[in-house]
């Protein structure tokens, strides 16, 4: 077994990530596939993927990445970097890779001067980030469902995305993204719209998103710290979906104001791979 922190902007080191998503995810192996991890990874306007990966026979069976990103704190935008597609083999799940790799990471992260990293985790890796790996738990995101689309910030977050045109272009460059005013919008599936986030119309008019009327039937909202419509309501217990537990792990030591449900206003368009 080698441990290997590995960047992915080769055809051969992206196949081989392709092959173990798949491996893991079999109902789903379609969705993954060359172009969605180099988006991700390489492509990135904030900078390449923090990521290292356990090797056995020329394969790779575990994996761990931290993409970069900015965030505003305290009204100072600071580096950090969020988890994404952890992921174990079956064949090795057991043997303490997740946290072998996942603090090779945080090390690796805080080498190069990152402020803090964070995740959305599932039930899965959820335990094991926090009582391995350094991790404190937040809060579960909210996730509603309904025909409003008036979101805001809730006051004025402590925590929050910082977003440039050039990384607005780079996010929002898929087809079924729209605009409606100061809000975007995507297209989830079945009739339903994703409310991805509200940015300023400053920002937006720099971007080249569509502005579309928005279609008649249900929108759904996943985040936390915004002011909703009351058309929004929780999406009931019998459909199942993540439990999007926050977790956060200051990098400073400390000379960050610390994380809370209560201080952070986060959107679909901060985190979500779609």
């Amino acid at each position: 077994m080698e441990y290997k922190k590995l960047d992915f902007k080769t055809d051969e080191e992206l196949n081989l990530l392709v092959e173990l998503q798949k491996a893991v995810y079999k109902e789903r192996a379609s969705s993954f596939n060359k172009s969605l991890f180099c988006f991700w990874y390489v492509d990135n306007p904030c900078g390449g993927v923090i990521s290292y990966n356990a090797i056995d026979n020329g394969k790779i069976v575990a994996h761990q990445s931290f993409v970069p990103e900015l965030m505003e704190v305290d009204g100072h935008v600071v580096r950090c970097a969020r988890s994404m597609a952890v992921v174990t083999h079956p064949d090795y799940q057991g043997k303490g890779l997740f946290s072998t790799l996942t603090n090779m990471a945080v090390e690796e992260a805080r080498r190069q001067g990152y402020e803090f990293l964070y995740a959305i985790t599932n039930g899965n890796s959820f335990p094991r980030f926090v009582k391995h790996c350094g991790f404190s738990s937040i809060t579960r995101l909210n996730v509603k469902i309904g025909m409003g689309i008036g979101i805001e910030e809730d006051g004025n977050k402590t925590y929050k995305r910082h977003w440039t045109p050039e990384m607005l272009k780079w996010r929002l460059s898929k087809e079924y993204y729209f605009r409606r005013g100061n809000h975007i919008l995507g297209n989830y599936g079945h009739g339903v719209k994703t409310l991805m986030g509200t940015l300023n119309n400053t920002l937006l008019d720099k971007t080249t998103l569509k502005k579309k009327k928005v279609a008649w039937g249900p929108k759904l909202y996943v985040g936390l710290g915004a002011k909703l419509p009351w058309s929004l309501m929780n999406v009931p217990k019998f459909v199942k979906h993540s439990p999007f537990h926050l977790i956060f792990q200051d990098l400073t030591g400390g000379k960050l104001p610390a994380m809370t449900e209560d201080n952070i206003f986060y959107q679909l368009i901060d985190y979500d791979v779609a």
